[in-house]
Parts: structure tokens; sequence; C-alpha cells
């Protein structure tokens, strides 16, 4: 198994993508730091994993709250020791118009669609550079590329900001044998994505129903992409394999957004 003997953090563990990713790094016998807010669904990941023969540790976190960061990050470390990835896939999506957008709504998806991951990132980044191995992967979104509108100018800037962040770490990192690079998804039937479905559908006056079809007609493919799609991809830029394989962000979305 690839990562057998391999400690990773993964921030948003308990859905969606990050999720999906935690049970990929399961099966390759990782063992793994679980940090996100809702407990229960952590500790049936830890469970699974101790089940496989895997360490694992639920840490119920708010990434938004630096301090608690630092904590989780810590008790990461004391758990499994050496730290040779970490995933950042925590999110959040709001809708709002940008006329009557709350600095609230702003601010949060900021905290935590950005600033958490330069929180991990800082906190592990350092022991990586010392002993000059480590992998970073940052899940961002193919609105990292594209703006993918309407009402979602906080979700698109936020994920544009981490596109510049994950090169421009990538960059620093390089010399140091550190590979960071980053995933783009695209129209993941995740439930932020139900959920934003539903906020479209109240805005704008239409059924759940209308707006799944609407999202659907904008992919190429005609379908929602499995959070298990992402897997294979994710696996490989945490593995010894990546190589040379820095700084990129590789889109998963079925040419919803070729760039």
């Amino acid at each position: 198994m690839r990562f057998t003997d391999k400690n990773v953090i993964v921030t948003g563990a308990s859905k969606g993508i990050g999720r999906a990713i935690v049970k990929g790094l399961i099966a390759e016998g990782a063992n793994l730091a679980l940090i996100a807010r809702t407990k229960s669904a952590l500790e049936e990941l830890v469970a699974e994993a101790k089940s496989k023969g895997c360490r694992a540790v639920a840490i119920p976190t708010d990434v938004a709250d630096r301090d608690q960061v630092k904590r989780a990050v810590d008790l990461a470390r004391k758990e499994l020791k050496v730290i040779h990835g970490l995933v950042n896939s925590a999110g959040v999506l709001d809708n709002e118009g940008i006329a009557n957008h709350s600095e609230e709504v702003w601010h949060r998806t900021f905290a935590v669609n950005v600033h958490s991951y330069f929180y991990t990132t800082r906190a592990v980044i350092g022991e990586m550079f010392e002993r000059r191995e480590g992998r970073i992967l940052n899940i961002i979104s193919t609105s990292g590329k594209v703006a993918i509108g309407p009402n979602r100018a906080a979700y698109v800037a936020s994920k544009h900001a981490l596109m510049g962040f994950t090169r421009e770490i990538a960059v620093e990192a390089a010399p140091h044998n550190v590979n960071v690079n980053a995933i783009c998804p695209g129209f993941v039937l995740t439930e932020m994505v139900e959920d934003s479905m539903r906020k479209f559908a109240k805005d704008f006056g239409k059924s759940v129903e209308e707006t799944r079809k609407i999202f659907i007609d904008k992919m190429p493919t005609k379908r929602f992409i499995a959070p298990e799609e992402v897997v294979p991809l994710a696996l490989f830029l945490l593995s010894d394999d990546v190589g040379a394989v820095m700084g990129q962000t590789i889109s998963v979305d079925g040419a919803f957004a070729p760039l």
C-alpha cells in the first residue's frame, strides 16, 4: 500500500471530498489526523481507519479559529509524530448578491476558505522543510479559475486567493523538496453543493429540480461529479510518485473550465 507508515492531516474530513479522500487514504494504509467540526462523523472515520490497522485521531475543530487550528496540529503531531502530508479540504459556500452582501458572510468565507489553509500550512511546512520531505494538497474549485455566479462573490474571490497562495507556496517549497499542489473540482455532488442549489432555487424562484437541471446543463458531461472521482488524483499528489509535479492546480471538472 502506498501510504503505509505515512501520516496525513486532513481538514474538512467529515464530509464531501475531504471524506472521500480520507477513505482513499485509509484504503492505502495511511495514519490520519482528521479535522472538522462534526465530532461524530470524524469518530466514524477513525473507527474505520483503526479497523483497517491504521492509526487515527479525531480532532473537532473550527478551522476559522487560528488558536483551534494550532491546538489541532499540536494534537496531530502528538499522536502521529512526523507529518508527511496535509490535505486542506475545508470550505463554505453562501449565496449572496454583492449589492447587499453581508460582511459577516464575506469574512466567514475567507476565514474558512483561505485563512485556515494558511494556518495549517504554516503549522506543518517548517518541519517538512527541515526533513526535505512533504506533500501539501489544497482542494480549491474551478471557481478559482473562472467566475461561476450569480451571487458567489465571496466564494469565488476566496478560491481565486487560494490559487495564488498555492502557487506562491509551491515556489517557496520546491527548493526544500516539498510538493505543494491543488485540485480544482467542478460540480461535485456534495452536501455543500446540494445546499447551494437549494439557496439558488429560493433566490431565483426556481424549483430544486429546475435548479439541478441548470447546473447539469452547464457541464459538458451533463452529470455531476462524484467525490470519489477526485480521490485517485489526490492520492497521486500526496504520494512518493509525485516527483517534480509542483505548483499545479489541476481540474477535475468534466471539461467545465479546461484551463
